[in-house]
């Protein structure tokens, strides 16, 4: 059964433990402020010093370094599991009726945080990302996204922002969905300040999600499957 759910996992590739070392997390922000891999200057570095020192507000960055003994491989799998249960948190709360729980709110808030901040250093700290994989990182991409409109339907359920009430799963999923692609059917709208600012910032969110991470990742897919 192990053996199984091994090669499920891992295929038939050789994992090498030294194949992609750990690096340290504050040796990547040294790297930024020493500038040894970007020539950059002004908003732009100042924008990059935020990103990478931000990270060690989040639990991610401790995650890998807890692993960091570990193959490139494992250290990957691992991540993904922790993307997998962000990505599923909002939808559990949802589904139990818990957005009235306030912890459970604001860590689900805090992890979406983490989510931006991860997905913009995949953007301006592209150094970092030894050993990527564009179609793995297209398939985590869509669980941030799927994470996004999860906690912002938790948001819509746990308030009354709404013309009608949203605080079952379905309407509260329906309503971050179609706001997060853009569609507005109008059926359901925000009614008070509160709601719409937090309908503009999903729009805004989402539609720089969309933007700038399938502009940055798809391009760079199709070129290694062509150089393959």
């Amino acid at each position: 059964m192990k053996r199984s759910l091994k090669k499920l996992v891992f295929g038939d590739h050789a994992i090498k433990h030294d194949q992609w070392p750990h690096i340290p997390h504050f040796d990547k922000i040294k790297d930024v402020w020493h500038n040894s891999n970007y020539v950059d200057f002004g908003i732009e570095r100042i924008f990059r010093l935020f990103l990478v020192t931000s990270k060690v507000f989040f639990p991610g960055v401790y995650l890998d370094y807890v692993d960091r003994k570990s193959s490139y491989h494992h250290r990957k799998i691992r991540g993904e599991v922790y993307v997998i249960f962000k990505t599923a948190l909002p939808f559990i709360i949802l589904y139990f009726g818990l957005w009235d729980q306030r912890w459970l709110f604001i860590i689900n808030i805090y992890l979406l945080i983490e989510t931006y901040v991860y997905v913009f250093n995949k953007i301006f700290l592209p150094e970092h990302n030894i050993g990527i994989n564009y179609n793995r990182s297209l398939i985590l991409l869509f669980l941030n996204f799927v994470e996004v409109i999860g906690s912002f339907a938790l948001i819509y359920a746990s308030g009354d922002y709404l013309n009608e009430s949203v605080r079952n799963m379905i309407d509260a999923l329906y309503f971050s969905l179609i706001t997060g692609a853009t569609v507005g059917y109008g059926d359901i709208h925000p009614i008070s300040s509160d709601g719409r600012g937090i309908v503009m910032m999903q729009l805004i969110s989402t539609l720089s999600f969309l933007i700038l991470f399938f502009n940055f990742f798809a391009p760079r897919a199709q070129d290694r499957e062509v150089q393959s």
